[in-house]
């Protein structure tokens, strides 16, 4: 067999790995507000009943209801898509570090990225991250190799003046440019798979046009990127109405960047922001040692850090770094480009799943420093010396694997249990009717569906809150945690009302980064009294 099958055959089988534990710990249940969305969206897609909510992920939901046609349920369909991005991210990690560090590099990447905590709790999810990191993932590759058959065309043309030199130059430098038309056309698709990942299309866009040359490249790829956009978009407005797409968007798109969407508008304090860059790309995206983190990632930091350096080593002096910037122009450009978009525009304080595009070109680097330390300063003769320090970067790659496989495996457990979102709905679906309402921010929708006997009454703010405990009268309410500022918790024992866990069932942040320790309180007034209809939980109260 020979190199190229071989390496065909490593890459079907880590695949294939990949697929198979992502598979293995698939989860059937709403986590949150969006994934219960995705799923009724697979049911009946609705624009104007946020069936998903905005920006709709067409092609996402496209790919889980052609699944769902072939008799999957909607939430089984959703994993399946997922778990099957995960591994597709797998193989274009490898592919991606083969283009861009060799061989070696592809080996470690494609181990890495296997065994990587974050890409494997990221594929259980019933989210559309992991097919829009896929896609991204891909494109990337079909950029690097592009550059890659340009730049053998180019040495081609200086080497030899040959007829046949030129022949094979011309089908290398048609190769280069369907891998770009290909990336292209792949992002505009993408757009239609996650909306929020846009910076990687433009940075591509503006990279490729502007190494191309002239007006007429620019409008050549920005018809290639239309292409793409355009084969989900059109059947989206013939599907939603343009009316039903224009209002529902407004809407949503004015609250992602003024209330909810944990912007840098609604989230501007500088050290949160910063704390969701350190926590969620060193403690979440490369599953680095934190103080609440499994105590086994202290053993793996050491690995990590030395991997990092040798990245840092490899692109130093600085000359080097301009070089591989010049050598990988859209790599640089669209992590740079996504990094400060989502730095200003996303929910990067409580929500670390928006920094997984980024992982896998991380995991590049960390695949392309060990691959670089390599013998080849050593003298002729010291084979022992070689041969020792050919197979260090390998075992460090294996060690930090291992490390993360470990990890990856025992997030993987924790997350097929109901999040404490799921876990409160599933409290009170099972617990009986009963009148009292059950005041909430943001799980109005998923009470609704989830526990059709439950009165749930969503309130935007403390005041309002604190007059709808108030109006349920002498039996109180109940509230999700998430509702309950402390001002409004000091509002209310102000006027008398005592405020209890009735229900809680927390997780690890890791696996639930934003909600992990959401809980259902009671609200009671002075004198009223002990026994309720609701039994209190048997397990766990909130961590924070």
């Amino acid at each position: 067999m020979n190199e190229e099958r071989r390496d065909l055959a490593a890459l079907a089988a880590l695949t294939a790995a990949a697929l198979a534990a992502r598979l293995w710990f698939r989860i059937d249940h709403d986590e949150d507000i969006d994934a219960l969305r995705f799923a009724l969206g697979v049911e009946r897609f609705d624009v104007a009943s946020l069936r998903p909510h905005a920006p709709y992920y067409p092609v996402f939901v496209a790919a889980a209801k052609g699944l769902a046609l072939l008799g999957a349920a909607p939430r089984a369909a959703l994993a399946l898509v997922s778990a099957a991005s995960g591994a597709a991210a797998v193989a274009f990690t490898a592919l991606l570090a083969r283009e861009v560090a060799g061989r070696r590099a592809a080996a470690f990447a494609g181990i890495l990225a296997l065994a990587s905590p974050f890409l494997w709790l990221s594929s259980e999810k019933l989210l559309s991250d992991m097919a829009g990191a896929a896609v991204t993932t891909a494109a990337l590759w079909l950029c690097a190799r592009g550059r890659r058959l340009r730049r053998a065309a180019e040495a081609a043309d200086a080497e030899s003046a040959a007829r046949e030199a030129d022949a094979e130059s011309a089908a290398r430098e048609a190769s280069a440019a369907r891998a770009r038309t290909a990336a292209l056309v792949l992002v505009g698709v993408g757009l239609g798979v996650r909306l929020s990942y846009f910076p990687f299309a433009l940075a591509c866009l503006a990279v490729i046009a502007r190494g191309e040359g002239g007006r007429l490249a620019w409008l050549a790829r920005g018809r290639d990127l239309a292409t793409g956009a355009l084969a989900w978009l059109v059947p989206l407005v013939l599907i939603a109405t343009p009316r039903d797409l224009v209002a529902t968007t407004w809407v949503q798109g004015l609250g992602h960047f003024t209330r909810w969407g944990g912007t840098a508008i609604t989230v501007s304090s500088p050290a949160d922001r910063l704390h969701g860059v350190v926590w969620g790309i060193w403690a979440n995206g490369l599953g680095g040692a934190w103080p609440d983190a499994p105590a086994a990632r202290w053993l793996g930091a050491p690995i990590l850090l030395a991997l990092l350096a040798a990245a840092a080593l490899r692109a130093a002096p600085l000359r080097r770094a301009a070089r591989a910037a010049r050598d990988q122009p859209e790599l640089f450009a669209s992590a740079l480009a996504y990094f400060v978009w989502a730095l200003l525009g996303q929910n990067i304080a409580f929500k670390p799943r928006h920094w997984l595009p980024l992982v896998p070109l991380l995991i590049v680097a960390l695949a392309a420093g060990a691959a670089a330390l390599s013998p080849a300063s050593l003298p002729a003769g010291a084979a022992r010396g070689r041969a020792l320090r050919s197979a260090a970067p390998a075992a460090l790659v294996a060690a930090l694997a291992a490390q993360w496989l470990a990890d990856a495996v025992a997030l993987a457990r924790q997350h097929q249990a109901p999040s404490p979102a799921a876990a409160i709905v599933g409290f009170l679906r099972d617990a009986g009717a009963e009148q009292r309402p059950v005041l909430t921010r943001d799980l109005d929708r998923m009470i609704q569906e989830g526990a059709p006997g439950r009165r749930p009454v969503r309130v935007r703010g403390d005041d309002e809150l604190v007059r709808a405990v108030e109006q349920a009268g002498p039996g109180g309410a109940l509230i999700t945690s998430e509702a309950l500022s402390p001002a409004a918790r000091d509002a209310l024992a102000g006027r008398g009302y005592a405020i209890s866990i009735r229900f809680a069932r927390p997780r690890s942040r890791y696996v639930d980064a934003l909600w992990s320790d959401l809980a259902l309180l009671e609200a009671l007034p002075a004198g009223s009294p002990a026994g309720r209809p609701l039994p209190r939980s048997p397990r766990g109260a909130p961590s924070g």
